[in-house]
C-alpha cells in the first residue's frame, strides 16, 4: 500500500471509513486507521464522525486531490 494508492481510493469513493480500506487494501485495520490519520495530519484528507456508525468517515480534500494530480503525473513521467 503506498500514498497514491490511499489517494486513488479515496478520490473514487466518497465518505469511507478505515475499516473498509483495511478491506480494499487487504490490511489491518489499526495499519489503515494509522495511514488515513497521517492523510489527514498532511491535510491530504479530512474526517469526520459519522453519528450513524459512529465511526470517522474520511474524505479527499482539495489538497489531496491536488497531491493525487502531481502523483499521477509523476507516474507518468517515469514511463
Amino acid at each position: 500500500m503506498d500514498k497514491i494508492q490511499l489517494l486513488e481510493y479515496l478520490d473514487s469513493n466518497e465518505s469511507i471509513d478505515a475499516d473498509e480500506v483495511a478491506s480494499v487494501m487487504q490490511m489491518s485495520y489499526s495499519a489503515s486507521a494509522m495511514a488515513m490519520l497521517r492523510l489527514v495530519r498532511q491535510d491530504l484528507a479530512s474526517r469526520y464522525l459519522d453519528l450513524d456508525t459512529q465511526l470517522y468517515v474520511y474524505e479527499l480534500t482539495p489538497k489531496g486531490e491536488a497531491r493525487l494530480d502531481y502523483l499521477r503525473d509523476e507516474e507518468m513521467d517515469e514511463e
